[in-house]
């Protein structure tokens, strides 16, 4: 799952990054295009803290739910007398 996340992140990224370029192409004056650079700064920029905060979070559900990390031999439950 953190492995499709991070993949599914990177497509948004890159198509992300590749619309905005096509779209700057169109700009005749400095400032359009000037314009365009900033946007695509910030949701690019954006598009980054999506990233970091779901990886973050997945990473923390990851360890705390991963069995396999745990030291010592299984833990029996108390026996009822």
């Amino acid at each position: 799952m953190i492995l499709a996340f991070n993949l599914l992140m990177l497509l948004w990224l890159v198509v992300g990054l590749n619309a905005a370029s096509d779209e700057g192409e169109s700009c005749t004056d400095q400032l359009c295009q000037d314009a365009n650079d900033v946007g695509t700064a910030i949701g690019a920029g954006i598009v980054l803290f999506i990233w970091a905060a779901g990886a973050v979070i997945l990473g923390v559900i990851w360890l705390v739910t991963n069995r396999s990390l745990q030291q010592g031999p299984p833990q029996r439950p108390p026996q009822r007398w």
